[in-house]
């Protein structure tokens, strides 16, 4: 059978993809952090009326102090909100929402670039996690922080199949593993998150083995760059199913047949490691 070449991104075909993972991934995952929030709403519904809401300019202030880092002051703005009188389901819907959708106009305007929008996007779930928490005084077992080591899930660049990525994110996120999503990243941009972000784990979605040389160089390069210089590799798609062997010949430490064997796998290696 002939396999068919991987299609080259452009940068436009790049941002698309940050976007809409920011759309259906990034800002469902915000909203149903808090449990008695809908369960999806699309970017362009408003929520309902509110005596008190967050103004376009408290969202752009919200948004700056995120991409600066400061978590700290990003909680107290949030909590301040809600003492004023901004509900919870308002917080959700009309401040974390807009703020990642924000985050996407930053990036497509090249005002932000991919590594601080990733990293504020992730910052964004962790807030969310912790003033669901606030909120429900940790009672909640759903609204816990991730517990487990950090884990970078990407498709192979220059695919634009990122669904088994996702995938494999949302198995390990619900293990509480710590999981960073970049679906539509550049090898460049790969290499910049993990040369400023600690990664244990770099996981590789594949769809095709057409250039095994490439994805063997991605491989030596990743754990190059990586800020950790025991960084496991993982890779898995329909050329590793029935090939696990093919795994070692590119350089990585474990192939998984689907996101319930990549938990156990990545548990494994994380034994390894320990050990």
């Amino acid at each position: 059978m002939t396999l068919k070449p991987v299609e080259t991104l452009t940068p436009g075909m790049e941002q698309g993809l940050l976007l809409r993972a920011i759309e259906s991934q990034v800002i469902p995952r915000l909203l149903l952090t808090h449990p008695s929030a809908p369960e999806a709403v699309p970017a362009t519904v408003e929520s309902g009326s509110e005596s008190v809401r967050p103004a376009a300019a408290e969202v752009v202030e919200f948004t700056e102090i995120v991409l600066r880092g400061h978590t700290e002051a990003a909680s107290a703005f949030m909590r301040d909100l809600h003492i004023r009188g901004v509900s919870a389901e308002s917080l959700y819907l009309d401040l974390l929402a807009p703020s990642a959708r924000y985050l996407g106009e930053l990036w497509t305007t090249e005002r932000s670039d991919f590594v601080q929008v990733t990293v504020a996007l992730h910052r964004l779930q962790a807030l969310a996690h912790e003033f669901s928490a606030y909120l429900n005084g940790m009672d909640d077992a759903a609204t816990l922080p991730p517990a487990g080591p950090r884990v970078l899930c990407i498709a192979m660049p220059g695919e634009q199949h990122v669904f088994g990525a996702q995938l494999v994110g949302e198995f390990l996120r619900r293990a509480r593993w710590d999981v960073w999503d970049a679906p539509g990243a550049s090898e460049s941009d790969v290499l910049s998150l993990v040369k400023q972000e600690w990664f244990t784990i770099v996981g590789i979605s594949v769809s095709n083995l057409d250039q095994p040389e490439a994805l063997a160089g991605l491989v030596r390069r990743v754990r190059r760059a990586s800020l950790n210089p025991e960084l496991r590799v993982m890779v898995g798609g329909l050329p590793f199913d029935e090939h696990p062997e093919r795994a070692a010949l590119v350089g990585a430490d474990a192939t998984a047949r689907d996101g319930r064997d990549a938990v156990a796998k990545a548990q494994k290696l994380l034994d390894l490691a320990g050990q």
